[in-house]
């Protein structure tokens, strides 16, 4: 068993009538295997990241492209979960039996990704 560290801090002085500073941190339990890779994303069809039989894991997912193109993240039933612009990214912890695609909204792009299972 392994231990992965997320860390997200939220700040900002002029967002809200008073400025923000919010950080959250978790210890996560994980197991192998974990998996990480930068892909090529078409528009022609969906690509699938983790499958259905994955089991519970936490996925992460940037879109590390040049090209200021969108791209969705779905589950592999289709259903959209997020739009990724250049430079966005999401953490997101996915229950058993739900597997994770990506997709470019027009032409191709570049996504970096990494699953790792629940242990």
């Amino acid at each position: 068993m392994a231990t992965l560290t997320p860390t997200l801090t939220l700040t900002s002085t002029d967002a809200m009538s008073d400025a923000i500073s919010i950080t959250a941190t978790d210890s996560l339990a994980i197991t192998d295997p974990a998996e990480s890779s930068r892909i090529t994303v078409l528009h022609t069809a969906p690509t699938e990241l983790a499958a259905i039989s994955t089991g519970a894991y936490y996925a992460y997912i940037k879109n590390v492209g040049t090209n200021s193109r969108t791209v969705d993240v779905r589950t592999a039933g289709g259903t959209a979960l997020a739009q990724l612009a250049v430079g966005e990214f999401c953490f997101l912890p996915v229950k058993v039996d739900i597997g994770i695609e990506v997709q470019s909204n027009t032409g191709s792009e570049i996504v970096d990704f990494a699953i790792f299972k629940k242990s």
